[in-house]
């Protein structure tokens, strides 16, 4: 299949999720990746901001300030993303693609020893490769940031026989789903 093809699928079953299905698989998801090592020993999170039926990360973006984790969700300038500082969902605005992002161009992550991200897409094979959304961001910031430990966060549902890649794709780390981690 191409990543076109599987785009298209899994858009339209993700489009089909009822809030509780959401809700209570992301709980899950999230459950999983806060007991990871590699999420408890980093003081760094770079996560997305979800919606159109993403997995749900505004609970746990709420878990990591709470736990004083300094957060970082992304935001877009032109071709490039920069993961800003946000201190609360109040930092945030619809900016592009009406993805909420911060509103200002606060504290930007720079390179620290380790950071730990938790990474969007649209769907995901068994050997780790993502479809994300086609823009290339995750792989242009990836690129130049490989001290990062990636995480995917997906619903089964999103995991899908072989795709066709490209050669600057950048795989997650681990992919954890509500059943399973691998």
């Amino acid at each position: 299949m191409t990543k076109h093809e599987i785009r298209k699928e899994i858009k339209a079953k993700r489009a089909m999720l009822g809030e509780a299905y959401i809700k209570n698989n992301s709980a899950a998801i999230f459950k999983k990746i806060k007991e990871m090592p590699e999420f408890k020993k980093n003081h760094d999170i770079l996560v997305y901001v979800s919606y159109n039926n993403e997995v749900d990360t505004h609970d746990f973006i709420n878990d990591c300030i709470s736990l004083d984790k300094n957060v970082y969700v992304p935001k877009v300038y032109g071709k490039d993303m920069k993961f800003i500082k946000i201190n609360s969902f109040h930092d945030l605005t619809p900016g592009a693609y009406g993805i909420p992002e911060p509103d200002d161009d606060g504290t930007v992550w720079e390179d620290s020893d380790e950071a730990f991200m938790v990474m969007p897409g649209i769907a995901f094979d068994l050997s780790h490769h993502r479809a994300g959304y086609g823009g290339g961001f995750y792989d242009r910031f990836l690129k130049d940031h490989n001290n990062i430990f990636t995480v995917a966060a997906a619903f089964e549902m999103q995991i899908t026989k072989e795709f066709e890649t490209d050669e600057f794709d950048i795989c997650p780390d681990i992919i954890v789903t509500q059943d399973r981690v691998f």
